[in-house]
């Protein structure tokens, strides 16, 4: 039989690694959550740069029916006409949910955005580009840590709900 000791100081242990992941969790999803309100106040900004900031080095991008994008820098170009084109207002609809997975995490929510289209402006949109006056959809992202360990988006999807 162990001494009554070891066997308080195994719990004591257990007990301390089970409270530190708990709050090291609730840190991940505290900074997941910080780096959704900066994207959506770079969306609403039409800053491109805090945008793609909040973006895996190898980001990969998703639209409904028709071919994605891969790459920030690939990402950087296809906001160019997006945000020179209108500004854009962001209703948070289902707020974000994290399922959390290690150094990675899947993120669901519910936007509508509304588009208020620059009528002296002239440039094409890329293809997956919000193109009507107001979306609604549900997105499924997939959010990683990058090399310095912050928290990005590394898969951005959605599919328009009715």
């Amino acid at each position: 039989m162990r001494p009554y000791y070891l066997t308080k100081a195994t719990l004591l242990s257990f007990s301390l690694l089970f409270w530190s992941a708990i709050s090291y969790s609730q840190t991940d999803r505290e900074e997941i959550l910080a780096l959704y309100q900066g994207w959506i106040a770079a969306v609403e900004g039409s800053d491109i740069d805090a945008y793609v900031g909040g973006l895996h080095p190898e980001v990969s991008l998703r639209p409904p029916g028709v071919p994605g994008l891969d790459g920030r820098e690939n990402y950087r170009v296809f906001l160019g006409p997006v945000f020179d084109t209108a500004r854009y207002e962001i209703t948070v609809d289902v707020p974000h949910s994290i399922t959390m997975m290690g150094d990675a995490a899947v993120v669901e929510y519910d936007y509508t955005i509304r588009r208020i289209v620059d009528t002296s402006s002239d440039a094409d949109l890329p293809e997956g580009a919000l193109e009507g006056d107001s979306t609604t959809s549900h997105y499924i992202d997939v959010v990683a840590k990058d090399d310095s360990g912050a928290w990005k988006i590394r898969l951005h999807s959605w599919s328009m709900t009715l």
